[in-house]
């Protein structure tokens, strides 16, 4: 056993601490992430119903404006209308599907996020292992 080096042990633990401090970090940072992720689930969730819901009602609908027995003036205004109403329905199912698509992206976006959060708390525990081996090293 030789003399200690309280310096470069000293520098060793400095080091350890700014470890330690990129861990808590990164932790928070998982925890926003963490929270972001429950509300783009709960809002993933709430438009995938919501399409469903237009889905299943739009066959229905789709028929009613097949009444043969129909002529004249009304029945032209209502075709008329329900051209209008049937291209906004298109629209409006487009648009909520682009939201759901959306919303997928953001997760993928932030789990990977979250994947590079753990990967730098892994990278620097293996750092504090390492220095906490060489500080007892130098210790003994």
């Amino acid at each position: 056993m030789g003399e200690v080096d309280y310096m470069q042990i000293d520098s060793l633990q400095r080091q350890v601490n700014a470890h330690s401090a990129s861990i808590s970090s990164a932790q928070s940072r998982i925890t926003t992430i963490d929270e972001k992720l429950e509300r783009l689930r709960t809002a993933k969730k709430s438009v995938g119903e919501i399409q469903k819901k237009v889905h299943d009602i739009r066959y229905p609908i789709n028929h009613r404006n097949i009444q043969p027995e129909w002529q004249g003036k009304q029945k032209d205004a209502f075709i008329k209308q329900w051209e209008t109403f049937s291209t906004e329905y298109t629209t409006f199912q487009t648009e909520m599907d682009t939201f759901y698509d959306d919303i997928c992206d953001e997760i993928t976006r932030l789990e990977n996020q979250k994947n590079e959060e753990n990967g730098i708390i892994g990278w620097c525990q293996s750092q504090m292992n390492n220095l906490g081996n060489f500080i007892e090293k130098l210790l003994h």
